[in-house]
């Protein structure tokens, strides 16, 4: 009836099927049990910790990332495109797509099953302290375990939270901080209602981004009871709860924190940026530079596959060995690479179209997620997926050195520089350190997270954060797109007020929670 209500009815079926996943994370769930002993022994708190961990896989990619991307300044649509994601590429969209509405309810599905672990796990802990019979299936370190596996949980709730933060709610200012009804819908308990008394109303921004820092910092306590930080981890990790802190850190403006998580990390050793061609490839395409990952998920290769963050932007035909996009990068998103970076042999793919009008003149398509080979089960088997990466060494330099130059430290413009520059050596071959004035770093590094994060889901997020509008520019090729030369296609352009920069509370949650209001713009 409800997304609030659908919430906690598919949450509660997933929380049962994750507690018979097994604990190989490779493995798929294969029957069903009462959600209210789903935890009574420590197997069932590994099989549930196993489910945490799919909900970090299932939101690090698919259409939370590719959306944003095509409604920004980034992509144009081909002729091939078939209105695919066209209301949101034409910033057409209402309260009413279901695009949105399905990312807002798998959001609030992981907030959903991370408040449900917590509350068994809690009733565990008591149990322990007060039935001897029930304690004697808990040795000492599966209850430390335990607590480990608790700051799992408190991790994923504040990952799905921040990612409806990011997009459902206005960029955070010190001007709008306080204001009401402009943050989100904060769930703690694992309640299943219709009553709409008890469904929750927004709250400012300043008390969604206290809670999910909140939830960080418990995180954090005792994370490494479950797993130790590593390069690649499919683990959530202490680095990894760091990682997301950085970023939520710089959506808030807090630059101190950004700046002590994210250098604590690219300091650590565990991690290393690759130099090479070779390297970044195996990134890309293989999933093996690990060394530049805080976490990549587990994947089964062909048993269990991943979604992806490929939305048309290949269009491979093996049959015919042709290539048809629904939509190929803008002719100034290539031009931000110079030749020597190497990035844009593995982020593109120069290639002739086949469209129904004919054969283009070889064109640049998007080709970073071009999918891991292992993944498929032949040839033939063209599905454009990789193992997920929540978290990255790269971005966290990104944040990093914004962090500081926006910090007001009287070394932030020359501390940013270094970090961009170490960045920029192991991108571009030759490169030559530069020392950036504040206003060129400021330029840089917008650019330069543009160059490393394009396809990953920044792009419209960025463009909010800096407070800038756009105007898409031209195409690499008028007749390979749609509609060109139109304000709502090729030379579609949005001023930095635009309110269709956040996305609308689906409709079907605010028609039936009364206590939720609506984002400025939309009407139901």
């Amino acid at each position: 009836m409800t997304i609030m209500k659908n919430i906690f009815k598919i949450s509660f079926a997933l929380a049962a099927v994750l507690g018979l996943a097994s604990c190989d994370m490779n493995k798929r769930p294969y029957s069903v049990i009462d959600p209210e002993n789903a935890l009574e022994s420590p197997a069932d708190a590994a099989k549930l910790s196993n489910g945490l961990h799919t909900q970090v896989r299932s939101l690090a990619v698919g259409s939370v990332n590719y959306y944003p991307e095509i409604q920004a300044d980034i992509f144009h649509a081909t002729t091939n495109y078939g209105n695919r994601g066209g209301q949101i590429y034409r910033w057409a969209f209402d309260a009413t797509d279901s695009d949105f509405s399905s990312i807002w309810l798998s959001c609030y599905s992981s907030i959903a099953n991370a408040n449900y672990f917590l509350e068994k796990a809690a009733s565990v802990q008591e149990r322990v302290s007060t039935d001897a019979d029930f304690a004697a299936n808990w040795a000492d370190k599966d209850l430390s375990l335990l607590k480990g596996q608790i700051s799992e949980a408190y991790f994923v709730r504040a990952y799905a939270y921040s990612i409806l933060l990011d997009r459902f709610c206005p960029a955070y200012t010190e001007e709008n901080e306080n204001k009401e009804d402009l943050g989100l819908a904060i769930v703690t308990k694992y309640e299943p209602t219709s009553d709409k008394g008890k469904y929750p109303g927004r709250s400012t921004l300043k008390a969604s981004y206290e809670f999910i820092l909140g939830d960080l910092e418990a995180a954090e306590e005792n994370i490494e009871l479950a797993h130790a930080s590593a390069a690649g981890s499919k683990y959530i990790t202490l680095d990894a709860v760091r990682a997301l802190r950085a970023r939520v850190a710089l959506l808030c403006q807090d630059y101190a924190q950004a700046i002590q998580d994210a250098t604590g990390i690219i300091n650590s050793g565990i991690y290393a940026l690759t130099g090479t061609a070779e390297g970044l490839s195996a990134l890309w395409v293989n999933d093996n530079t690990l060394s530049e990952c805080i976490m990549q998920s587990s994947v089964a290769l062909t048993t269990e596959v991943p979604g992806t963050n490929n939305y048309g932007y290949i269009g491979f035909n093996y049959a015919k060995n042709i290539y048809n996009p629904d939509f190929i990068p803008e002719q100034w998103l290539v031009d931000l690479y110079s030749d020597d970076d190497l990035r844009k042999a593995v982020y593109f793919k120069k290639t002739e179209l086949t469209q129904s009008a004919g054969v283009t003149e070889p064109l640049y398509i998007f080709n970073k997620f071009c999918g891991n080979p292992a993944m498929q089960t032949a040839p033939s088997d063209v599905n454009y997926q990789n193992a997920p990466k929540p978290f990255r060494l790269a971005e966290l330099y990104l944040i990093a050195a914004e962090a500081y130059l926006k910090s007001g430290l009287s070394t932030g413009v020359s501390e940013g520089s270094k970090l961009l520059n170490e960045l920029k050596s192991k991108r571009i071959t030759g490169w030559e350190e530069k020392l950036y004035s504040q206003a060129e770093l400021q330029t840089e590094l917008k650019n330069e997270r543009v160059r490393e994060l394009v396809g990953e889901g920044f792009r419209l997020s960025d463009l909010k954060r800096y407070g800038n509008g756009f105007s898409r520019s031209a195409s690499q090729d008028k007749t390979a797109i749609s509609l060109p030369g139109q304000s709502s296609t090729e030379n579609l352009s949005k001023s930095a007020d635009d309110y269709r920069f956040v996305w609308p509370i689906p409709v079907a949650e605010t028609d039936a929670n009364p206590n939720i209001k609506q984002n400025t713009g939309y009407t139901n």
